[in-house]
């Protein structure tokens, strides 16, 4: 090649480089210290990288003002490299153009050499997202330990409460297996936790409800609970559950349970559970001694009842007015007390059980006509509309009449004692939409019962606030032992009320009749 194609060459591939290149001269002051470099010449990446033209016989501070300033290192490498021979690179960032670049420098002469800049600021903005990034994460992960532990000391603490509970504690996932069974629980059912973990609660913890017999697990509280049946299911009044323990062994059991919501999803259920049969114990004790108080209090009260008729038929001697109003009063009061230790005898017996029940036939219109014409003068007195719609071919049942006659006799009383004058009462008689119960329905325009009272209008000795105004002398029984002897009969009863505006009593009775019982007298 000729000198001057030469020349050619090397200044074509000096121009056309994809990386800046400079070539300079270091300036030294009277010391010998490197102040500064000229350019001797640089190519057009260069220029363009720079942001600079026509930069030969330049210096560096002339082109690019403050570069010393804010790179002192350039000057200081690139002027050992001068004087050393020895080639250096390293990466820096050229605050004046705000770029980062990687420099390649060495000399082929003394006091001279020549740079090659890289634009890396691409590069280096990865890099330093990347960087963020890393930095975003560790802090994420650090706060994700953070609450991971605060999670793990919550549960920690959370399942020592549930362990150490003084009542039974059951928790099971969405198909029914258990998941958690405190201390209380195992005790109480004579079993190991490593037993029963990760196992049906129908397969291993048994139950059973008053008659030896197994509850379905479709009327199991937990399985109810799961299906979103109930927001917090419980035993009805009236309904006893006994639990079996591994040896045949049982006790009666109180027990509410809760079903576990995840984002509208039921994902497991909590039951909760104790052991009532000191409660039981207790409570048949009471009902005993209600029982022969109230066979004890019977004969007395029968004698002044008849001592009164007598007085008051003038069967023994005539009565002045004065008198004759005293022994009303006398009279009176005694009905409300032989009502009231019937009423007492009644519920003991169904509690204890004793209560006898004969099936026989029963036309249930007849039944119902018959408890309206005792009610009818009460009607009559307060001007009630009264409707009574029987359904055609309801067919007679096998049931006790005196018991089904109580409480036809307690639902419609109640209608016409809380009803007003002129008031609308209507009792139907008709078949469940299954036929396969009879349902009586008694509507009422009385006056209702107060929302915040309404669970407990089938409890013992309750009376509603406006029920007591209107009726001082209720005993607070009749819905009671309505209920109770309903539910024996496999039945049910429920209400709809607004006050102020009346009542609807619905109670069921199954075409399947009652069950024969004999009369315990050991027990009555």
């Amino acid at each position: 090649m000729k000198p001057q194609d030469s020349e050619i060459f090397y200044k074509s591939l000096f121009d056309n480089m994809t990386d800046g290149l400079a070539y300079c001269r270091v300036v030294f002051d009277a010391a010998g210290y490197p102040v500064d470099f000229v350019y001797v010449r640089a190519n057009k990446k260069f220029n363009e990288l720079m942001g600079v033209k026509n930069v030969a016989g330049k210096k560096a501070a002339e082109i690019i003002s403050e570069i010393h300033l804010s790179n002192p290192d350039l000057l200081e490498i690139c002027a050992r490299v001068a004087l050393t021979g020895e080639p250096e690179k390293f990466e820096t960032y050229i605050g004046p153009i705000a770029g980062w670049f990687l420099v390649s420098v060495y000399s082929p002469r003394t006091n001279f050499f020549a740079a090659m800049f890289q634009d890396i600021s691409d590069r280096k903005q990865i890099e330093k997202k990347l960087e963020n990034a890393k930095i975003a994460a560790r802090n994420v992960l650090e706060d994700l330990s953070a609450e991971k532990l605060k999670a793990e000391i919550a549960q920690a603490k959370e399942e020592a409460i549930l362990l150490s509970i003084g009542e039974g504690l059951i928790a099971t996932d969405e198909k029914g297996d258990i998941v958690l069974i405190n201390k209380t629980a195992e005790k109480l059912l004579d079993v190991k936790s490593e037993e029963v973990m990760g196992k049906s609660i129908d397969q291993v913890i048994p139950i059973e409800d008053e008659r030896g017999m197994p509850v379905l697990p479709e009327s199991r509280l937990v399985n109810m609970a799961l299906a979103g049946r109930c927001a917090r299911c419980q035993a009805a009044p009236g309904i006893n559950y006994y639990y079996v323990r591994k040896d045949k062994t049982k006790f009666p059991v109180a027990s509410m349970v809760a079903p576990v919501i995840l984002d509208g999803k039921v994902i497991g259920a909590i039951e909760v559970f104790r052991d009532v049969t000191r409660e039981r114990e207790i409570d048949k004790t009471k009902t005993e001694f209600v029982s022969i108080a109230s066979h004890q209090l019977r004969t007395p009260l029968s004698s002044v009842s008849w001592h009164a008729e007598m007085l008051l038929t003038g069967d023994v001697g005539k009565l002045n007015k004065e008198q004759k109003k005293y022994l009303n009063e006398v009279y009176r009061g005694n009905q409300r007390m032989v009502k009231l230790v019937n009423a007492l005898l009644n519920v003991s017996r169904l509690e204890l059980g004793t209560f006898a029940v004969n099936p026989e036939p029963i036309d249930m219109v007849d039944l119902v006509r018959s408890v309206v014409d005792e009610q009818k003068k009460q009607i009559d007195q307060k001007k009630i509309t009264f409707s009574l719609v029987f359904e055609k071919n309801i067919p007679a049942i096998s049931a006790d009449p005196k018991l089904l006659r109580m409480v036809a006799q307690n639902l419609l009383s109640n209608a016409v004692k809380y009803t007003s004058k002129k008031g609308k009462i209507k009792f139907s008689l008709s078949l469940d939409d299954k036929k396969k119960s009879i349902l009586l329905k008694v509507s009422d325009t009385g006056c209702g019962i107060s929302e915040h009272q309404q669970d407990k209008i089938f409890t013992k000795f309750f009376r509603a606030d406006n029920a007591r105004e209107k009726d001082t002398e209720g005993t607070g029984l009749g819905l009671y032992i309505a209920k109770s002897i309903i539910d024996q009969a496999g039945g049910s009863v429920r209400f709809e009320s607004k006050e102020n505006i009346g009542t609807i009593f619905y109670a069921t009775l199954p075409l399947a009749g009652m069950q024969k019982k004999e009369k315990n007298t050991a027990a009555d």
